[in-house]
């Protein structure tokens, strides 16, 4: 139990010692750190028999045609049409081909930012991660508001925005994605049965309104690697 304190402590002190320009036990240890680059290779390596990201992050429109049956991943038993909406809403290449960044911030929808003065921080990084179309311009003081890659599990649909049973839920989605600015916005569309009529609802929105948002699909393969 103390030493469980001592590092909440440790953890809950240590960004209010980096606000007030004093040193602290992270800073010292950032410092004289240097990358091992053949490390660094090993490990992408080792990640490349298992997966490969920047191709795996979303299927492309070659990959299927509309009318395409495919199986869920979760539920081998059932399966999915291809829509015509679905197709054409896949990426010609993959969204992060050839991307690469010095820094890279992954923000939770948790709620533990909440008062924490961490907006700047975040969107002071090259890329930014986002969960579940968690909402920003309400928080920027403590999540920021840069957005590069949103992630959107299809029971968002129902849990943030009703279900779009009336019109003011679907403004209230058509106005959280026009806030994206050709962002990236990841839907695992291809894991149960169920999220099906979510994702068609959000593709006919995105077409209707002509959002500029870059729609991913996960694949097969990446969803299968990230369950091991």
């Amino acid at each position: 139990d103390g030493e469980l304190s001592l590092s909440r402590s440790m953890i809950n002190s240590s960004d209010k010692i980096i606000r007030k320009g004093g040193s602290s036990i992270f800073q010292h240890a950032v410092e004289g750190w240097k990358i091992n680059s053949s490390l660094v290779l090993e490990i992408r390596k080792n990640i490349l028999r298992f997966l490969d990201a920047e191709r795996d992050v979303s299927v492309v429109k070659s990959s299927f045609k509309p009318g395409d049956v495919i199986h869920y991943v979760l539920d081998r038993r059932r399966t999915l049409n291809i829509s015509q909406d679905l197709h054409s809403l896949l990426p010609e290449v993959s969204p992060m081909k050839n991307r690469r960044f010095k820094t890279c911030a992954v923000v939770g929808n948790s709620g533990i930012l909440l008062d924490s003065g961490c907006g700047k921080e975040i969107d002071s990084h090259d890329f930014v991660i986002r969960c579940n179309l968690a909402p920003v311009v309400e928080f920027a003081a403590d999540v920021g508001t840069k957005s590069d890659f949103i992630t959107m599990n299809p029971s968002v649909v129902q849990r943030a925005f009703g279900g779009f049973r009336n019109e003011s839920d679907r403004e209230k989605f058509v106005h959280r994605l026009s806030m994206l600015n050709d962002s990236v916005l990841w839907i695992p569309a291809f894991m149960v049965k169920g999220g099906e009529k979510h994702v068609e609802w959000v593709n006919a929105l995105i077409l209707k309104n002509k959002l500029k948002v870059r729609t991913a699909y996960p694949s097969l393969r990446l969803i299968h690697a990230v369950r091991g």
